[in-house]
């Protein structure tokens, strides 16, 4: 790149969507890792080598944006921030499934059966709600697991959902008891993008589901943390569920959350001890000078980020003619992508994510896809009549990382003689007004760090109930191929139909034009002791955190 300027800025390292801002996961996203890239293995917390365990204290992490809400059942994309930060910290859940083994580890529910393939019978345990009014910590019902789904269901869908295209009815046959019924055979039933989402499977009590007065400010659920308290949805502030299903724990009294928008005061902050970790550093050069600066004490881990960087393009001229798709595609110099933004540490993707790793194509099925050739390029575009006169909008949401990205694209198109005209959106604004809404001919962005494969092929995939996904973007081929995957109960199988899905993606140069994935880095203190990683965001469920101080 011959821009050396971009080279010397620093980045933003908020891997949520718009690739910054307010982010609900990332809160606690710091205690989360994996084995890969990054520093040594020694580098690496490791749990159960950390002496005694000490109860109590205030873990202080900082709060990157604030909620415009606490109510989760907000229309649209309303809702994400707060409603997955409660799902992971207030609010308790039937199972979760951690990607590491896929396997689905039990919550509230003390047992699941599976009598045929479109049924789940769940038994739930002893459980009560936090001694709040009105549920002023009553015992946790069947009756509430069932409510709380239904109230989810209320909300409209943004495309395809297990919710709304899945899932038939709940029934309780009593006040342990729930029984899911399906339409269909659904494979990722248990996984975080369906019925173990750690937002829409999320349990309440029912006095509170139509409060909106209540829910906008307030929360009750049964997990391990009582909200005490926020500011405007900023500083947030738990506190330990004495009355958690699982005595003793957590090990700590409570989070102090703090509002830093800013990587650089974050870095600061942290070097400081004013918080105990960090949510990501914004480069592996800035990690490695806050482990230097603290005399070797700030430890640090990596992963390569489910997390993805996207191009989106509207479905409509003069992106329908599929030259055109796939000239745009060959525009695109993903490497220098990552080599820019994050200074080499990355990797490219495919229809699906790379860390998805059982899942995705063969070096050989990407070829094309990651392939880079202006000179191509430019001679499909050409021989689809491309409007090189028309200047296209790219919209983007403000931030560091999405500024960068969308300048990059727009020199990169430029190379064939594409025009864009670059909008920046506050993050309020483009989530709901711009993606969520379809209402862009471009947009760029880096996804959510999703659990399954699921989630990252439905994008692609229409309800076929009016409304398409955030493209418009409607084949029958495609829609079969990524249904076919998800109705496969038998996992080989499924893994190959996913494969294939993939593939037809790829020949049809759907409108979603994945970029890379990136590295992330995070620290903390040696003093925070229990931390896990290489799990996904099951660790964010983590009770066993404690500070040895």
């Amino acid at each position: 790149m011959k821009d050396s300027a971009w080279w010397n800025r620093r980045l933003s390292r908020r891997r949520m969507l718009a690739g910054g801002a307010s982010a609900a996961a990332a809160l606690l996203a710091a205690c989360a890792g994996e084995e890969e890239g990054g520093p040594p293995p020694a580098e690496t917390p490791v749990e159960g080598q950390e002496g005694p365990v000490k109860r109590g204290g205030i873990m202080r992490l900082p709060q990157p944006g604030a909620f415009p809400s606490m109510n989760p059942f907000l229309p649209g994309l309303a809702s994400l921030a707060q409603g997955l930060f409660l799902g992971y910290t207030v609010f308790d859940h039937l199972w979760f499934t951690p990607t590491d083994t896929g396997i689905r580890e039990l919550f509230l529910a003390t047992s699941v059966e599976q009598p045929d393939d479109v049924t789940i019978i769940a038994e739930i345990g002893e459980a009560y709600f936090h001694d709040k009014p009105p549920a002023n910590g009553r015992q946790v019902l069947a009756q509430d697991v069932k409510a709380s789904f239904e109230r989810f269901r209320e909300v409209p869908p943004i495309g395809f959902s297990w919710l709304h295209h899945v899932l038939d009815k709940i029934e309780t046959p009593d006040d342990r008891t729930v029984i899911i019924r399906q339409k269909t055979p659904w494979a990722w039933v248990y996984t975080s993008s369906n019925a173990g989402s750690p937002w829409t499977s999320s349990i309440m009590p029912q006095e509170i589901l139509d409060d909106e007065g209540f829910l906008n400010k307030d929360a009750i659920g049964s997990g391990r943390w009582v909200l005490a308290g926020h500011d405007n949805g900023a500083n947030v502030r738990l506190r330990k569920f004495l009355n958690w299903r699982e005595p003793g724990l957590p090990y700590l009294d409570g989070l102090d959350f703090r509002l830093i928008t800013e990587s650089a005061a974050e870095q600061a902050a942290l070097l400081a001890q004013d918080v105990d970790l960090t949510l990501g550093f914004p480069t592996r050069l800035d990690a490695e000078a806050a482990r230097e600066q603290s005399g070797g004490r700030i430890r640090i881990w990596s992963e390569l980020s489910r997390a993805y960087r996207t191009l989106m393009l509207k479905w409509k001229e003069p992106f329908l003619d599929e030259r055109v798709r796939h000239g745009i595609n060959l525009a695109l110099n993903r490497q220098e992508m990552i080599d820019v933004i994050d200074l080499g540490d990355g990797q490219m993707a495919g229809p699906l994510p790379p860390a998805h790793k059982r899942y995705v194509l063969d070096d050989s099925d990407l070829e094309e896809y990651f392939r880079y050739d202006p000179a191509e390029a430019k001679k499909l575009l050409e021989a689809a009549a491309f409007p090189f006169d028309q200047e296209i909008e790219l919209k983007f949401a403000t931030g560091e990382d999405s500024s960068l990205l969308a300048q990059i694209i727009e020199q990169q198109l430029g190379k064939v003689g594409i025009k864009l005209k670059l909008t920046s959106q506050d993050l309020i604004i483009w989530l709901p007004q711009t993606l969520a809404a379809g209402n862009f001919e471009m947009t760029s962005f880096t996804h959510l760090g999703y659990e399954d494969p699921d989630l990252p092929l439905r994008f692609y995939i229409s309800s076929g109930d009016g409304f398409l996904n955030f493209m418009g973007y409607k084949d029958e081929d495609v829609d079969r191929a990524i249904l076919a995957a998800g109705r496969e109960l038998d996992e080989e199988r499924r893994v190959e139909l996913t494969r294939e899905a993939q593939r037809v993606l790829i020949k049809k140069w759907a409108p979603m034009l994945n970029l890379y994935s990136p590295v992330d880095y995070a620290g903390a203190w040696d003093y925070v002791k229990g931390i896990e990683v290489g799990r996904g965001s099951i660790v964010l469920f983590n009770t066993r955190l404690w500070l040895d101080k």
